[in-house]
């Protein structure tokens, strides 16, 4: 082992980038501009770009592309993020309890029925064994004019993302395929292509948009479809799957457990991007309250994190 002296020199050769740098770097990458980062850190857009360079110098990496008023994370920048947002976490979390600033408070979230049914029921505890002092509401309004009234801090939205004069974020795109239940198969026999589908009993969320666009991609031909079941609830759809009604179109989040148990089987590689996503949506003055704005973090990170899996 070397001296003490050997050790305190190989320390002191030890170059860290600043917390304040990094902080800048994450907010930029989750807020998408210099300007949106500076109002969360109530610094001037100037501010962050100069701490911003000075991080590029220390690791001699460039982190962020800028074309105009646009700044976007280079690959390498996104790497960065993914780790050292991770750090952040944890020091965040150390640090509340020194600082008796542990968050708490209500939290009303307004969440879209099969992801509250079959992602957040599984997850939400997560997010509580982080903050065990926020009282947390979830609701399933789906009238338009209710899902952001005063009482709900923020929504999740399966939807286009066109909220005008709502702060609305991105949270994922899911992956569309088709499932059905094990005791389905085995009454049914093997499926050996896309075409031997629409000889079986399918199940339709609202209308057959999404069978017609899958059978499209999968087999590249057209079909005319029975109207099977109808379901204007994407719970009762995966429920009737799960109990051997019918083939559904599932995807990778909805489907996720209930495949992962058994209860449901993928019976082809072939998928489809949804025609549409999920969205956090809410009133903009919702994301100065701590609680909203430490509930959206979570949900970001978690589906980031996801997307990183599945496509690595």
């Amino acid at each position: 082992m070397g001296s003490m002296a050997e050790r305190d020199a190989s320390d002191a050769r030890r170059i860290y980038p600043s917390m304040t740098a990094l902080r800048m770097l994450e907010a930029v990458s989750r807020l998408g501009s210099l300007h949106k980062a500076s109002e969360a850190m109530f610094v001037t857009p100037s501010a962050v770009s100069h701490q911003l360079r000075n991080l590029e110098q220390m690791l001699g990496v460039k982190l962020i592309s800028r074309a105009g008023r646009k700044v976007e994370l280079t690959s390498a920048g996104n790497r960065y993020v993914q780790d050292i947002r991770k750090a952040l976490e944890i020091v965040e979390r150390a640090n509340a309890p020194l600082g008796g600033s542990e968050p708490f408070g209500p939290l009303r979230i307004n969440c879209a029925s099969g992801l509250g049914s079959y992602w957040l029921a599984y997850h939400i505890t997560e997010f509580l064994d982080l903050f065990p002092n926020i009282d947390l509401e979830i609701t399933n309004e789906t009238d338009r004019s209710d899902i952001l009234n005063d009482q709900t801090d923020f929504s999740i939205i399966y939807g286009d993302g066109a909220w005008p004069g709502k702060h609305v974020q991105h949270l994922f795109t899911p992956r569309a395929f088709p499932v059905c239940s094990p005791a389905f198969l085995e009454r049914h026999g093997r499926i050996r292509t896309p075409e031997d589908l629409v000889k079986l009993p399918l199940l339709h969320h609202r209308n057959q948009s999404d069978w017609v666009v899958w059978l499209s991609a999968a087999s590249k031909k057209s079909f005319e479809l029975s109207k099977g079941i109808m379901f204007s609830d994407v719970t009762q759809n995966i429920n009737a799957a799960i109990a051997g009604a019918g083939i559904a179109i599932g995807d990778d989040i909805l489907g996720r457990h209930a495949l992962s148990e058994g209860k449901l089987v993928r019976l082809f590689d072939a998928d489809i991007r949804g025609p549409h996503a999920y969205y956090i949506v809410t009133q903009k003055e919702r994301m100065e309250r701590r609680v909203c704005q430490l509930a959206i973090d979570w949900l970001s990170r978690w589906f980031q994190e996801y997307t990183l899996q599945t496509q690595s």
